[in-house]
């Protein structure tokens, strides 16, 4: 009872965690039972400087000017959005979306500006690499405004093109954070935009149509435990996932009673960005 009370106390304190969602053509029988793996599994804690190819970085401006993509052989992709989601795989093959319950995102930053990377912990992180979420959407937003500021002029579309992914990277995902899963048919729609200081007359997005119910994963728990905290001072914390759960499916039945959504452009991923 003790131990107990006083994991709730320290609960109350602590921010709890958020809803991601992914695309896989996989069927929710397989994914429900296996979760979500990477096939490259040998870099262990330090599988998110893989994951951002920071092997390519000799600055903070990304690689050659350009925010970096996510490396998916070794993390696992998600997007904090749904309707981003849905822009992968780059085809137009019917997919399922996947709900995910996972801890609160963790930020990169920039040590200097030659390209060292490093993660901005605090004492509600998870205390395993294997175990956080990075913000790869932040990162990608830094690159953009330091390639926009070193240039001094107005950033080229190309600079920042990730941005409408709203990317969030895992190590993995076992198959007790998958909330659930529902179907969804993609087709490719072209529409016109004008911009003549960028030379562009148009874009590509994709229309998605949610189809069939919303399908539950009897085996995701809402009560799961987690180490968080510095090597210096771990802590074990009670995450309750429950909110999440409820969000995530309310937020996916709303959206399947609209006839056709849209997935973001390249144009919706730098509104609203500050560089």
């Amino acid at each position: 009872m003790f131990f107990t009370n006083n994991l709730n106390k320290e609960n109350e304190l602590n921010a709890q965690g958020r809803v991601y969602y992914r695309s896989d053509k996989r069927p929710p029988e397989f994914i429900f039972k296996e979760g979500f793996s990477p096939r490259i599994k040998e870099f262990e804690a330090d599988w998110w400087r893989e994951a951002i190819q920071y092997r390519g970085y000799d600055n903070d401006r990304g690689i050659n000017n350009r925010a970096v993509d996510a490396d998916p052989a070794v993390c696992v992709c998600m997007s904090t959005k749904f309707e981003s989601a849905a822009i992968f795989p780059l085809n137009n093959d019917d997919t399922y979306i996947y709900a995910i319950a996972l801890p609160d995102l963790t930020q990169i930053e920039y040590v200097g500006s030659k390209g060292e990377v490093s993660l901005s912990k605090n004492p509600n992180t998870p205390a395993d690499n294997k175990e956080i979420v990075v913000d790869l959407n932040g990162l990608q937003t830094v690159q953009a405004r330091n390639i926009n500021e070193f240039f001094n002029f107005s950033m080229p579309v190309s600079a920042g093109w990730p941005l409408y992914a709203y990317e969030a990277l895992a190590y993995r995902v076992l198959p007790r954070s998958v909330i659930c899963a529902i179907k969804c048919t993609r087709k490719e729609v072209e529409e016109e935009f004008n911009n003549s200081d960028l030379n562009l007359t148009k874009y590509l997005d994709k229309k998605i149509i949610l189809t069939g119910p919303v399908i539950k994963n009897l085996n995701f728990c809402e009560a799961q435990l987690m180490r968080i905290g510095s090597a210096n001072q771990v802590s074990l914390k009670l995450m309750d996932y429950g909110p999440q759960k409820i969000q995530a499916i309310q937020h996916i039945t709303e959206l399947k009673q609209k006839n056709e959504l849209q997935t973001p452009n390249i144009y919706y991923g730098l509104g609203g960005k500050t560089f």
